[in-house]
Formats: C-alpha cells, structure tokens, sequence
C-alpha cells in the first residue's frame, strides 16, 4: 500500500469512526480490508481506495469502517461501569455540584 493512501484512510477512519491507525497497522489494513474489495468484485486495495476517493459511496465507507474497527458489544453486557458510575461517582458530583450552588450537570 502507497503511504498516501494508508494516510487517507488513516485521516478517514478517525474522521468516521475515532479509529487513530499508527503507520505499524498497515498490515492489519491490508488484511481487513481486501475482502471488502474483494465483496465489490475489485482484484487490489489500490481499486478499493480509488473508489473510496472518487465514489463517496455512503455504503462503501460504512463498509470499510467496519471492516476496520472492532465491533465489541462487551461494553454493553459489562454492568459494573455503568453500576459505579450511578452509585459512586455521580452522587460525588451531585453533592460537589450542590456545595457551591449548582444543580446543573452536563455530560
């Protein structure tokens, strides 16, 4: 893959997703995202990202965002964040805010 082009997905995967892809993880975009040119019937990433460039298919960017990120529901399943969160950490914010005459909390 030319540098440029992992630039532009590196600038485009931030932009749509917060994904930041160290210049290491060019491997990684090569392995996630040649079945996706592949699946649009492309034979190379250089196809893919011209087509990326030149397109701006909405249905191709979701794609290939995807392909590039983990799609890890732990977060969901896991209580215990959200658990101390409600019983821990916001009371100490509603009383702090409450000392110094506040009661709006925004987050």
């Amino acid at each position: 893959m030319k540098p440029q082009d992992f630039e532009y997905l590196q600038k485009l995967l931030r932009s749509r997703s917060g994904l930041v892809l160290s210049t290491d993880k060019v491997y990684l975009v090569e392995s996630r995202l040649m079945p996706v040119a592949r699946n649009r019937g492309m034979s190379n990433l250089d196809e893919l990202i011209q087509a990326i460039r030149v397109s701006k298919d909405e249905r191709l960017l979701v794609d290939v965002t995807d392909a590039m990120t983990t799609n890890e529901s732990f977060f969901f399943r896991d209580m215990q964040p959200f658990e101390s969160f409600l019983n821990t950490v916001l009371p100490k914010i509603v009383a702090s805010r409450r000392a110094v005459g506040r009661n709006v909390i925004r987050i």
